[in-house]
């Protein structure tokens, strides 16, 4: 399974060394990518998340059109397979999964190749559940708009800290790792490694977080789906998520 390793948040903050430092820098650099970031000791082992509550029923928050079915949810091997497509007549079928276990402070990564299409919002990402907020995003994309992958934090009160990252090659159908590492006092997220951005946040005692992965149709973001959606050799999109890793940080 692949682990997206994060940077300690001190190491962005460091002054450029001098050229007498450099070889000592290096090393620092080769060391970071090699392992577990600063207080290594604390961090645990990487697990793969790999057992789902699997959702069934019409859901209809944000004005979403799809009814999520265990039948379009299955593994192809080690990967974790979302089938949506449309059954006419306005209905809409997709899969929707959130981990049995709730997960602690630590780096939570995906590696996910997501769908395009009109009317598309597939994602991957955590909330608490119950209640729904907080929740923390570590990517969705709407189907529209391939270019543009969203890294979102929603506190209690749904106030939103929100990053856009952009890619003229485009986001989709390919796969690249999204991730967010969960600290006492903020949130890091990172595409493909790179760094993008940190929210300052404390949750309350014994909040946790379930993994999700889905795709939304239709709904106030996104828009509504049209017959380009689906104009694929089987009529159906696919987010395809190769690997689901926890690292647990222990603070």
């Amino acid at each position: 399974m692949t682990t997206t390793f994060v940077r300690p948040r001190w190491f962005a903050g460091l002054v450029r060394p001098k050229w007498f430092l450099g070889a000592v820098f290096a090393a620092c650099v080769m060391l970071i990518a090699a392992q577990q970031p600063a207080h290594a000791a604390s961090w645990g082992a990487p697990q793969t998340v790999n057992s789902w509550n699997v959702i069934s029923g019409r859901w209809t928050a944000n004005n979403e059109l799809e009814t999520y079915t265990p039948d379009c949810v299955w593994y192809d091997g080690g990967t974790l397979m979302i089938k949506t497509y449309s059954a006419g007549g306005g209905v809409y079928y997709s899969g929707r999964v959130e981990s049995k276990a709730l997960y602690g402070y630590g780096t939570y990564s995906f590696t996910a190749n997501m769908p395009n299409g009109q009317g598309l919002l597939p994602a991957v990402w955590a909330a608490y559940l119950n209640p729904w907020l907080p929740e923390f995003d570590a990517a969705e994309i709407v189907g529209s708009r391939p270019n543009t992958v969203y890294q979102t934090f929603h506190d209690t009160s749904n106030a939103q800290t929100q990053w856009a990252v952009n890619n003229s090659a485009g986001w989709t159908n390919s796969f690249h790792v999204y991730a967010f590492s969960w600290w006492p006092d903020h949130i890091d997220f990172w595409v493909d490694g790179a760094f993008q951005g940190t929210k300052w946040y404390t949750t309350a005692p014994g909040v946790g977080m379930h993994f999700i992965v889905n795709t939304a149709v239709g709904g106030d973001w996104p828009g509504n789906p049209d017959s380009s959606t689906w104009a694929t050799a089987d009529g159906a999109r696919y987010l395809k998520v190769s690997a689901i890793t926890y690292t647990p940080y222990y603070p």
